[in-house]
């Protein structure tokens, strides 16, 4: 039995051949409260990861602003 549900689908972000994707998803592990989750999955298996709070991923936001921003200049 698996230890997390998926709340909501967000974006599939690449895939290869043999299934395995990577997704953004919110997720709910355990007993934890739901969280944004970068992670590659094959089928219904996740893989490696990570998991972010809210606080944390609007931090990655802004740092890819910049990063994505300094390619276009």
């Amino acid at each position: 039995m698996a230890n997390y549900e998926i709340v909501k689908k967000i974006a599939v972000l690449g895939g290869k051949p043999d299934g395995v994707t990577k997704e953004i998803n919110i997720v709910k592990w355990g007993v934890y409260d739901p969280m944004i989750d970068i992670r590659r999955w094959q089928g219904d298996i996740a893989s490696k990861g990570i998991s972010l709070k809210r606080e944390e991923a609007q931090k990655l936001l802004e740092a890819l602003k910049i990063v994505l921003g300094e390619a276009e200049a």
